[in-house]
């Protein structure tokens, strides 16, 4: 495959239902994603058929759509093959719009290529590819692999979810599982990570009252501003989705999140309330009986749960049966300790704080060991919804990193720390950069690339910072 001359690279779209889908987080009031490709196939070199568009990962928001399609409770498996093309159908349904344009981009002699992110493993089914290639003819996919290269290998291209402990598959390369369906049967069905299962088994009821909540990326940020609220039933969910996300055989938490769950010190807490207040016991054991065993007395329950390796346990299983978060606020909260931390307040803010520099900057030093590479002139990668750029260290390389954020709302990761739950009622309070990235070869054979921004708005109380 010979590479276009020119490469525009997107990311993190997050394209759903449309109009009637809560979870289309992806900022399209106004024909945005549409208008951006049929200008891209409009400008002289698309006209040429000389450009490659590059979607870099959670395009498709199949972790949110149709949530009733996804019934299995389970903290290992994801979509089947007939459940994933359930939950496309509603996008394309949603924005035939976007695939139409997509194929008349192609059509021009344009390049259409769509990477698959944590969001969107889903693109790994041919069923799924299949129905995509009939909406927009032309598109090409890349999956099993972290990277992508052009350019002889002087663009490296990737989603960026390969360092984040909470959203790594344990094989990327082929991220399907097989289960024992219905009769012994085996079933195929993708790998599920534990950034999906908390999205979709928890941050989900969330939403309905806090709508910004799912547009919190990485996962882990809105896990660490759920632990600095000062209410138990948030900061037990939290504490056991990074407990289930540091069992995972990926990427270790890092050193902020592990002091984070070694200074909340929940699982005690909640061995300290069953042993000594009886209302708890009793709520406890109503929901063990919904989810573990119907026959289990109080005693039974407070013999099994005296462990904070079986709390965590019983917890995650609570998630993975789907309790209404209502159910499960009304289940935790009411015995609510004062303090959360070992320091208080305070210091859980600091760790909290430090946590969210780590998710970006992180992502920015893999794309330095990159550039360090041999030839490796652009690196592009996506997944934080930060927007990011570096050019070396005087700021002089025509090339160097960039991430060109998200196509959603976001919140700037300075911010983050700062934030409170209540923050998150309003989606208009935050702001939206609609950028890309081009890079193209100069006339005396190197890469050129810069960051630009497709559109963007001030939300009514973050303003975006200068890209």
């Amino acid at each position: 495959m010979s590479d276009k001359p020119v490469t525009l690279i997107v990311s993190d779209l997050h394209v759903g239902g449309g109009i009637n889908d809560p979870g289309d987080d992806h900022v399209y009031q106004n024909d945005q994603f549409r208008r951006f490709i049929d200008e891209a196939a409009n400008s002289d070199d698309g006209r040429a058929g000389r450009v490659e568009l590059f979607v870099n990962g959670d395009f498709l928001e199949f972790a949110q759509v149709r949530p009733d399609v996804y019934t299995l409770g389970s903290a290992e498996y994801w979509c089947s093959e007939a459940e994933s093309v359930s939950k496309l159908d509603s996008i394309l349904g949603g924005h035939a719009d976007i695939f139409e344009a997509l194929g008349r981009f192609a059509g021009r002699g344009n390049r259409v290529t769509m990477g698959a992110g944590n969001h969107d493993v889903d693109l790994y089914w041919a069923d799924v590819q299949k129905k995509i290639r009939a909406a927009a003819p032309g598109v090409e996919f890349e999956t099993g692999k972290d990277i992508s290269k052009r350019h002889g290998g002087r663009l490296v291209v990737g989603h960026g979810h390969m360092i984040d402990p909470a959203n790594s598959f344990k094989n990327w390369a082929d991220p399907f599982v097989v289960r024992k369906g219905r009769g012994g049967k085996d079933e195929l069905r993708l790998e599920m990570c534990p950034g999906t299962l908390f999205m979709v088994k928890f941050v989900n009821g969330l939403e309905d009252r806090y709508k910004f909540s799912d547009n919190m990326k990485p996962i882990t940020a809105l896990a660490r501003l759920l632990f600095k609220e000062q209410r138990w039933g948030f900061a037990v969910a939290a504490w056991s989705f990074l407990l289930f996300v540091a069992r995972h055989p990926t990427k270790a938490l890092s050193a902020e999140d592990r002091k984070l769950v070694g200074a909340a010190s929940i699982g005690s807490q909640v061995m300290t309330e069953i042993a000594v207040n009886p209302d708890f016991l009793a709520r406890v054991t109503e929901a063990y009986r919904q989810v573990v065993n119907p026959a289990a007395t109080e005693a039974d329950v407070a013999e099994a749960l005296s462990t904070e390796k079986a709390v965590s346990e019983f917890i995650t299983r609570l998630m993975v049966e789907g309790i209404p978060t209502e159910r499960w606020e009304s289940l935790f909260d009411v015995a609510a300790p004062a303090t959360l931390s070992a320091g208080g307040k305070g210091e859980t803010l600091s760790i909290v704080r430090a946590g969210m520099a780590h998710d970006k900057e992180e992502l920015r030093q893999e794309a330095e060991n990159h550039l360090a590479q041999e030839g490796v002139e652009v690196v592009v990668f996506g997944h934080t919804h930060q927007p990011d750029e570096w050019r070396g260290p005087n700021n002089d390389l025509e090339g160097g990193y960039f991430n060109p954020g998200s196509w959603t709302r976001y919140v700037d990761v300075t911010d983050m720390a700062d934030l409170k739950i209540e923050d998150l009622e309003h989606e208009e309070d935050f702001p939206y950069q609609l950028n890309y990235v081009r890079v193209e070869e100069t006339s005396s054979g190197s890469l050129r690339a810069e960051m630009k921004c497709f559109e963007e708005a001030s939300g009514e109380r973050f303003a975006p910072k200068p890209h």
